[in-house]
């Protein structure tokens, strides 16, 4: 009995490989496209010019500029009348799917001291960095004083 169960042991452990073999080549074969989307719900978004993926967005330092910048401009490097004030952390997203309000880290040393600003998506400006077409800038005109002077975002407790 224990000879049995000692070469059906040996003969899994050697047949292993063979299955994971087998499992790895029949997903690695072409599949049919899948069929465009008559219905009419909106499952097949194009991206357009400009668009941005909120996991590429959250992180992106945000920066101040006290003069308006020029959103069609193409910039290589953080223009030096820039103040970095933060990095962007949220998205705040109506019912209606639209992005209501970027929530921004501000302030502080290290993360201690900071606190949490909304603004309005409107109010930033994203300028493409010419050294790489899938990066930008974002920035907003306002003064520094009056960004940390701002109302501290929280979102409210779930009852």
């Amino acid at each position: 009995m224990i000879k049995l169960l000692t070469s059906t042991a040996i003969v899994a452990m050697l047949a292993a490989p063979v299955v994971a073999q087998t499992a790895t080549t029949a997903t690695t074969e072409p599949t049919a496209a899948a069929p465009a989307d008559t219905s009419g719900r909106g499952y097949n978004y194009t991206l357009a010019t400009g668009d941005k993926s909120a996991e590429t967005f959250i992180g992106k330092r945000l920066y101040v500029s006290e003069v308006e910048v020029d959103a069609n401009a193409e910039m290589t490097e953080v223009d030096q009348d820039w103040d970095d004030v933060g990095e962007i952390s949220d998205l705040v997203i109506g019912e209606d799917g639209q992005v209501k309000a970027v929530l921004t880290d501000i302030g502080g040393f290290l993360g201690l001291g900071e606190k949490t600003v909304a603004i309005s998506m409107d109010e930033l400006v994203v300028i493409r960095d010419g050294d790489s077409p899938n990066d930008y800038f974002t920035v907003l005109t306002s003064d520094r004083a009056l960004l940390e002077s701002a109302p501290e975002f929280e979102w409210p407790e779930v009852q």
